[in-house]
């Protein structure tokens, strides 16, 4: 997408929800791939929950993609099984 000559790298959306911030959706333009755009997103995501002294960062992501759950694992996110899922995400999980 451009606006003018720029052009936009990538963008992460989140919402707060019972004291958690939860990424909606995150993605980082092809062009830019592979260059640490979509951990520096990351990053800002978890120093703003942070800095709003929220309990937790909570995402959901493709699972049948072979790189989305190392990605995140590898930058501190945790894979739980269905009965730490709490009500909230089991929500977002079945729709």
């Amino acid at each position: 997408m451009r606006f003018g000559s720029r052009v936009l790298m990538g963008f992460l959306s989140a919402v707060e929800v019972d004291n958690e911030l939860h990424i909606q959706e995150l993605s980082v333009g092809q062009h830019f791939q592979g260059q640490g755009t979509d951990r520096k997103l990351l990053f800002t995501a978890v120093a703003h929950a942070r800095d709003r002294a929220l309990y937790g960062l909570t995402l959901t992501t493709f699972r049948d993609l072979p790189w989305n759950e190392p990605f995140y694992q590898r930058l501190g996110f945790e894979t739980l099984s269905p009965a730490q899922l709490g009500p909230r995400l089991a929500t977002v999980l079945n729709d």
